[in-house]
C-alpha cells in the first residue's frame, strides 16, 4: 500500500497479508462502526490481544478512560500483554503492531498529514486490517492513490 500513501514507494514489499476490509461511514461515526468491526473480528475467533484499534482523529473513549484510570506509564505498560484489544491513537502507534488494527478514520487534527497517518495506521498490522471512515467513495484526505487502493477493499457490510 505504500505507493499510495508514501512518493516513491511503488509497491508494498513483504508476503501479502489478507485482505483490507473496508466500511465508508463519515468520520463521527467511525469509532462506532470500529466498535462493532472489534466485535465481528472477535466473533470470528481473533483474541482480543492480538486486535488494536487506532484512531486518527480524537482519542477513543476507552484509552482516554484506560489512561485516566491507570496513568500514562501503566497504560503503556499493559501494551505488551496482550491480554486486551489495545486503544490508542495512530501517532502513538509508530514501530508497534498488532496482528489485526482496527483503524477508526475519525477525522484528522492536521490535514496535511493525512496521508501519513493513514499509512501508519494500515501498516501496524500483521495480517488484517480494518478500516472505518471515508475514503472508498471520494478522494478524501488520502488523495486519488488512496482512493483507487481502497477501491480494491473488500467491503465490510455493518
Amino acid at each position: 500500500m505504500g505507493g499510495a500513501f508514501v512518493d516513491g514507494v511503488v509497491k508494498p514489499r513483504g508476503p501479502v497479508g489478507t485482505p483490507v476490509r473496508v466500511v465508508d461511514v463519515l468520520a463521527e461515526d467511525a469509532i462506532n462502526v470500529a466498535d462493532v468491526a472489534v466485535e465481528r473480528l472477535m466473533d470470528e475467533g481473533w483474541n482480543p490481544g492480538q486486535i488494536a484499534l487506532l484512531t486518527t482523529g480524537h482519542r477513543h473513549p476507552a484509552q482516554t478512560l484506560a489512561v485516566d484510570m491507570v496513568g500514562h506509564a501503566e497504560y503503556w505498560d499493559r501494551f505488551p500483554a496482550e491480554e486486551d484489544v489495545f486503544y490508542g491513537h495512530v501517532l502513538g502507534f509508530k514501530g508497534l503492531e498488532r496482528t489485526v488494527v482496527v483503524l477508526a478514520v475519525n477525522g484528522f487534527r492536521e490535514a496535511e498529514r493525512a496521508r501519513s497517518l493513514l499509512y501508519t495506521g494500515v501498516s501496524r498490522r500483521g495480517c488484517s486490517s480494518s478500516s472505518s471512515g471515508r475514503g472508498r467513495r471520494s478522494s478524501g484526505p488520502g488523495g486519488e492513490g488512496v482512493r483507487r487502493r481502497l477501491a480494491e477493499a473488500e467491503e465490510w457490510v455493518r
